[in-house]
């Protein structure tokens, strides 16, 4: 029988030789700590697997939350939490913006389709992730569930964003990118995911992209067709994502 979550908490930190004390430990749980995102993803076996940077309170009530929203939303392969800081703002999911990139739902946002979790923490069903693979970790950290997510609407998931399913901060987890490459990020994101015309609508904000996607368009090329070859993403898919 599958266990019911997996956790994989990802920190530079971490290494394979590194063991780390898990919180608590649970029959139906299995924690997994590493600096590879896809170290984990190999080795998890259950039927969720929550991935979480450091920094984020993974507790009990938490996971029974998400447990009763799996219960609760079963046409969701993947559900964007958000993130409560430890200022006592919150954090959430992303929608594609009218103006290009990505658009931060605000606080008062009812329960809907997003195009990307918080940087920083979602929940996949092993199926969806069967489907969609590995994370790109050449992606700048910051846009790697972006990435993931987008490309998981061609294997036909969707990702789902409830409110009241919340994790709380316990550390502010700190960026050392730079703007640069977070902007090359973004526009790699969107155009392996969703094509050249999302990619533009960002890049003709940030023209250093354009660039970034000339260099790379042979490789980015390779990975879109990956995503896209037996897509099963609908035009209301993509509606459903937008702000």
């Amino acid at each position: 029988m599958l266990r019911q979550f997996d956790v994989i908490v990802v920190s530079k930190k971490f290494s394979s030789c590194n063991t780390v004390k898990p919180p608590f430990t649970d029959p139906s749980l299995a924690w997994f700590f590493v600096n590879d995102v896809n170290e984990g993803l190999a080795q998890s076996e259950a039927e969720w697997i929550v991935i979480v940077k450091e920094g984020l309170n993974i507790n009990r009530d938490f996971l029974n939350n998400l447990a009763e929203c799996n219960g609760a939303f079963p046409m969701a392969d993947a559900l964007a939490p958000r993130v409560r800081t430890k200022s006592g703002k919150f954090k959430s999911a992303r929608v594609l913006a009218k103006k290009g990139g990505f658009a931060e739902l605000s606080e008062n946002a009812k329960m809907r389709f997003v195009a990307a979790p918080h940087p920083s923490v979602a929940a996949f069903s092993r199926r969806i992730i069967q489907r969609t693979g590995k994370v790109d970790t050449s992606i700048p950290e910051e846009y790697r569930l972006a990435d993931y997510t987008l490309r998981m609407l061609h294997a036909g998931g969707r990702m789902f964003s409830i409110p009241y399913l919340v994790i709380n901060e316990m550390a502010p987890v700190k960026t050392e990118t730079s703007e640069k490459d977070l902007n090359d990020g973004c526009v790699k994101s969107l155009y392996k995911g969703l094509g050249f015309w999302e990619a533009f609508k960002f890049a003709r904000h940030h023209l250093h992209t354009l660039a970034t996607l000339f260099k790379n368009r042979k490789k980015l090329n390779v990975q879109r067709e990956s995503s896209i070859s037996l897509s099963k993403m609908t035009p209301r898919m993509l509606q459903d994502i937008r702000e």
